[in-house]
């Protein structure tokens, strides 16, 4: 044991470097972080120390002077003045009184240390350790789900002078003082466990690193009108010492005559840093927006960015987008970055995008129900990327709830600006001689109808900025025009005078969804070559370290040559660096990057959907629209050689017939049909006994449009040993 954790040690000593030069951690201690606007222009007028509050009557005086009524202070789940108090006294808050908009206000003060923390070997592969749940001394539970939290004394401030000390002490003698099983916990009539005297706890903080310091300012829930401030810190530590396997830790108290008595025991759990987060995001509430006029410049908005666990040095380096890029964005009104967070989770920084599509299309393709996207789209100097999407812009995303006359205008404007020339489907630029635009007459486009059809939202990982998710708002019309020919065709246009060439392809709602499956299935394959291809150099690297390493050992037995004891430690050293991180990242490359939807409890992601631009009533008028009688839809049941008796208004077979499939038909008129709706199957569900499956007619609505709605059929079992086979869900997609 000794000898492995001389090892970890060692290895621990490597990875402080690695900590070190990461872009992440690199001078995050010392970002000023920024306070809400409200409270940016503050002034510190007072600090209330104990030589002015000896008592606790003295503190209860100067909130009142200061307009706080403390009278209700203790009632219910509140706290009393006292305890405020004794947190002033123990140095893990202040009193500030600042001046804010001419007004003095008292200000409660603390900070938090936010850990995230793993092993040497957990590290590199970004799983931490999670507190799932706590049980009291006398055997209460709760459940906890965060990161090892604990409060910060006055005296531990600046943290980066502090940092060693207090990482140790959070870890070794906070919540982490003595390891045991997950098992452990305090049952009905067993003791609670006893402090161990002789008990040395094996974990060792070999390194810590700091990532980020926010600040969260509201009224406190434990002292009424109270205004706290909460100054967060979140660092990693990386310990040696860690069990491999989930395990529980002992928290005692402090010493009450000379016994300490059990606190708390803490249930960890490892966790990827992503399952992590979705945990921590639950209860997240909007803290700060960000949009036009905000920020003076792009390095006021890089400044407030290195307050958050974003990676600044990728930002403008291949094809990311740089901070000026991003800055220029919000101040087009094209986006807005929205900052979530609660105390005890991690902050969030959310870039939120309203994009207008426009599906296009003529009269004699929309009778087709076929509709145009952009295959790929090529600028000057550049070849053809694949693109796959409708015709977008963005929209301004501080304006009010949308209606048709904006989509109407909206569709028109980019219409012209995307299609300004028509050219043959294999059209290229030349990157010697691009196109000119008076060179390039304009095709006469004519858009004769638009209509709302249909409003979704996406949250994804933004391809264009690093660690920064996206939460996309897509409002779709369609839009048919005339003079779009009835072929696939390429097109020019000369946005800012830049031209850009687009390939258009006709496809329906079914060849689009062949197309994209190709996609997915060739991404599958290249991925599965770059792991194997990973693995490979992997394992020849891990043989030529072992021959150089031999190699060595025989040339320091046989040689006095100098400079052989320096080699080996090149050697070593190599091996630490790039053998072992490249053999950890071929062994987890095979898993895929959690979506960042996944990221996001179910609640957020639902909050975030409600600030869309289109008003409920809107969309629930278009939905009637779309309900029309004419938009009908009839089920045919097709048998060719039994009978059907009706129970519980459905269909069953008689017994001994043969068996018979139902073939569900739809007849739709061409305002249906050019919505695209079709039938997909979705699952089937077989069971071995009546009770799995009833012979009545199953329905499950779960939209407002009859169309849409998702129901079960029954296939019947004809030798009438049971009522129904089985039973088969289908689903309406659009």
């Amino acid at each position: 044991l000794d000898a492995k954790l001389l090892s970890e040690s060692r290895r621990g000593e490597v990875l402080e470097a690695e900590l070190v030069a990461h872009p992440r951690h690199r001078g995050a201690s010392r970002v000023t972080p920024r306070y809400p606007e409200k409270y940016a222009g503050r002034e510190v007028l007072e600090v209330i120390t104990l030589d002015k509050a000896p008592k606790a009557q003295d503190l209860d005086r100067i909130l009142q002077q200061e307009g706080l009524d403390t009278g209700q202070w203790g009632a219910g789940n509140t706290k009393e003045v006292r305890q405020f108090w004794k947190e002033i006294k123990g140095d893990e808050a202040s009193l500030e009184i600042w001046r804010v908009e001419g007004k003095r206000v008292p200000v409660r003060v603390t900070h938090v240390l936010r850990a995230k923390v793993s092993s040497v070997e957990n590290y590199p592969r970004n799983i931490f350790l999670f507190n799932t749940w706590q049980q009291y001394g006398d055997g209460r539970k709760r459940t906890r789900n965060g990161l090892l939290s604990e409060k910060l004394q006055i005296s531990e401030l600046p943290l980066e002078t502090h940092l060693k000390e207090v990482c140790r002490r959070a870890v070794t003698e906070e919540e982490m003082q003595q390891v045991v099983t997950a098992e452990t916990q305090i049952r009905t009539g067993f003791l609670a466990p006893e402090f161990d005297e002789k008990y040395q706890s094996p974990i060792k903080v070999v390194q810590e690193a700091f990532v980020d310091h926010t600040v969260e300012i509201e009224e406190s829930k434990s002292y009424p009108g109270l205004l706290t401030v909460y100054h967060l810190y979140t660092v990693d530590i990386v310990c040696t010492g860690l069990p491999s396997l989930n395990f529980n830790t002992l928290e005692f108290q402090e010493p009450v005559d000379g016994k300490r008595r059990l606190k708390y025991i803490h249930a960890w759990v490892w966790l990827k840093l992503e399952s992590i987060q979705r945990y921590l995001f639950e209860g997240s509430v909007l803290k700060e927006r960000v949009s036009k006029g905000t920020f003076k410049n792009a390095k006021q908005l890089r400044d407030w960015l290195s307050q958050f666990d974003v990676d600044l040095d990728s930002f403008g380096r291949g094809k990311l987008k740089s901070v000026e890029d991003l800055f220029a964005e919000v101040e087009a009104k094209k986006t807005n970055l929205e900052h979530y967070g609660r105390v005890d989770g991690v902050p969030i920084l959310m870039r939120v995008v309203h994009v207008l599509q426009a599906k296009l299309t003529n009269s004699h393709q929309h009778a087709n129900s076929c509709f145009l996207i952009q295959e790929a789209r090529q600028k000057v100097g550049g070849n053809f990327e694949t693109h796959g999407r409708h015709l977008a812009t963005k929209v301004d995303a501080t304006r009010t709830p949308l209606d048709r006359a904006f989509f109407t205008q909206r569709a028109e404007e980019l219409v012209k600006a995307t299609i300004h020339n028509i050219v043959d489907v294999h059209y290229s630029m030349n990157h010697n001689a691009p196109p000119i635009q008076k060179d390039c007459p304009k095709t006469d486009i004519t858009v004769e109808q638009v209509s709302f059809d249909n409003y979704r939202y996406h949250i994804e990982n933004s391809p264009s900025y690093k660690d920064i998710p996206t939460m996309y708002h897509f409002y779709t019309v369609l839009t048919v025009c005339e003079g779009l020919p009835t072929q696939d065709f390429g097109s020019l246009s000369f946005e800012k005078g830049k031209p850009e060439a687009v390939v258009w392809r006709w496809v329906t709602w079914e060849s689009s969804m062949d197309m994209l499956h190709e996609r997915h299935n060739s991404l599958l394959d290249r991925r599965k070559q770059q792991a194997e291809q990973l693995v490979r150099t992997a394992e020849n690297g891990r043989c030529c370290m072992s021959e150089m390493k031999q190699a060595v050992g025989r040339l320091k037995a046989s040689s006095q040559a100098e400079g052989l004891s320096d080699l080996e430690q090149w050697v070593a050293r190599m091996d630490e660096e790039v053998l072992r991180p490249l053999q950890a990242f071929a062994e987890t490359h095979s898993g895929g990057e959690l979506l960042a939807t996944e990221r996001l409890p179910p609640t957020m992601v639902s909050s975030l959907a409600d600030n869309k631009l289109v008003s409920d009533d809107f969309l629930a008028e278009v939905t009637e629209v779309l309900d029309e009688p004419s938009v009908a839809a009839h089920v045919s049941l097709m048998s060719r050689t039994s009978t059907f008796e009706t129970v519980d208004g459905g269909p069953s077979a008689s017994a001994g017939e043969e068996k018979s499939a139902w073939n569900v038909s739809m007849e739709m008129d061409s305002e249906k049909d050019a919505q695209g709706v079709i039938l997909v199957p979705a699952m089937e569900l077989w069971g071995d006994s009546p009770s799995a499956a009833s012979n009545s007619w199953l329905c499950s609505c779960t939209s407002a449009r009859r169309a849409k709605s998702s129901f079960l059929s029954l296939e019947p079992d004809m030798s009438g040993q049971r009522p129904a086979r089985g039973c088969k869900a289908a689903a309406c997609a659009q």
